[in-house]
């Protein structure tokens, strides 16, 4: 019996979600598309007739979570793409209408009420997948495999640098995306996919020392289309609730520089930043004790670099180092192959693939009776990690992650 679900929320990350599951569609059937909500009745309507064009079927829509239950219409479970504040206050509500949850990142806007879900899940019993998209990437997946293994040694140092300079835009022309009350700004909402991967690759962290500042506190509002960016296809219909002003003014942490120090004993050092004038910069190293790896941006199809003894090692190249990696089944499908030289696919499909690898997982774990890959713990490991980074530099003092990720005590938040 096919599973039944409501995609919650039908903005930009709901187009993308929408557009992934079309892509899912392609390799499985068992997940069923049945419903969408948004209290913004021109974005759902956009989105059902994105899905009538290409499946031909027409979906019933909602205004709210509560018209959706009450209109006892047959549902397993929900997919939450709303602004990152209602993520808790939905999530929790589903389970406890006895619904399955597939949830964009964050997991919840606080560690605290990340904390609160544990519970609520563990009394419904339903599954509950956080959409974490990147480590899903087969670039990614290679990387792992590379790290994890013998020829790699100990892994001994990593740096993760991402300038990306918004000329003082609000990150995807959104404001809700400038409240740390509302989205958590660009630390948490960006960063957290390079928490979540430092923590695929490298394990759990045990200390977080940096510096948080807001540097461009009065941002511009200016559409997607205006700024040109590479997302700009998925946003153009909703609708966004600061469209009247054309600033604002950011209370979230915009820029952090961080150390680390891993559980492993590896070190680590971070910058995320979208306010540094005139410095546009993304890189990332992993050091181990016998060789390096230079990550490629995900979501660019890119391949990764070795650098061993001096010698740098690429595409066809890695092929002779590791000969024996192959892709996951599930990624095998969406994806093909894996090529070391990398894959040549558009930023729009690419986006899809990953989404779509996010249902494949959440439908298998339903029929296999077993945990998403990630969960609400994954969630809440890098919603941690994301906010030690602020929350170091706000309390001018070291972090001890395990401590910080179960109190949930957050002075920024206060």
């Amino acid at each position: 019996m096919r599973t039944k679900f409501a995609l919650i929320g039908c903005g930009g990350m709901g187009f993308r979600h929408l557009l992934g599951y079309i892509e899912y569609l392609r390799h499985d059937k068992n997940l069923d598309l049945v419903a969408l909500v948004d209290f913004n009745e021109k974005s759902s309507s956009f989105l059902s007739d994105q899905y009538y064009e290409h499946t031909g079927k027409r979906l019933d829509i909602f205004k709210n979570y509560n018209e959706l239950i009450t209109s006892n219409i047959s549902l397993d479970s929900v997919d939450i793409a709303t602004t990152n504040d209602t993520h808790h206050e939905i999530s929790s509500w589903a389970m406890k209408q006895n619904l399955h949850v597939m949830c964009e990142k964050p997991v919840a806007l606080s560690i605290k009420l990340a904390n609160e879900l544990i519970d609520v899940q563990n009394k419904s019993g339903k599954k509950f997948a956080v959409f974490e998209n990147f480590r899903r990437d087969p670039i990614n997946r290679f990387t792992k495999f590379i790290i994890d293994s013998e020829k790699f040694g100990e892994v001994l140092y990593a740096y993760d640098f991402e300038s990306s300079f918004s000329q003082g835009k609000v990150m995807h022309g959104t404001g809700w995306r400038a409240k740390k009350n509302k989205g958590g700004g660009i630390v948490l909402d960006a960063g957290i996919h390079n928490a979540d991967l430092l923590l695929y690759f490298l394990g759990p962290v045990k200390f977080v020392n940096g510096q948080s500042k807001i540097l461009l506190p009065q941002r511009k509002l200016i559409t997607m289309e205006e700024s040109n960016h590479n997302l700009k296809k998925f946003y153009g219909h909703r609708i966004e609730d600061y469209e009247s002003s054309i600033s604002i003014n950011q209370d979230a942490v915009d820029t952090v520089i961080c150390s680390i120090v891993f559980e492993s004993g590896a070190l680590g050092s971070v910058l995320i930043s979208d306010a540094i004038p005139n410095l546009k910069f993304n890189e990332s190293w992993i050091h181990g004790s016998k060789m390096s790896l230079k990550r490629s941006n995900s979501r660019s199809g890119k391949p990764i670099s070795l650098k061993i003894n001096e010698k740098n090692y690429e595409g066809e190249k890695l092929f002779d180092l590791f000969p024996n990696f192959e892709l996951d089944s599930s990624t095998q499908q969406v994806f093909g192959n894996f090529d070391y030289s990398g894959f040549d696919i558009s930023f729009e499909d690419y986006d899809k693939k990953l989404i779509a690898l996010e249902y494949l997982d959440f439908i298998n774990s339903l029929k296999n009776d077993s945990n998403p890959e990630v969960g609400i713990i994954e969630g809440i490991s890098s919603l941690s990690l994301a906010y030690s980074f602020i929350e170091s530099g706000y309390v001018e003092g070291q972090i001890n992650m395990s401590d910080f990720s179960s109190n949930g005590n957050q002075k920024y938040l206060i």
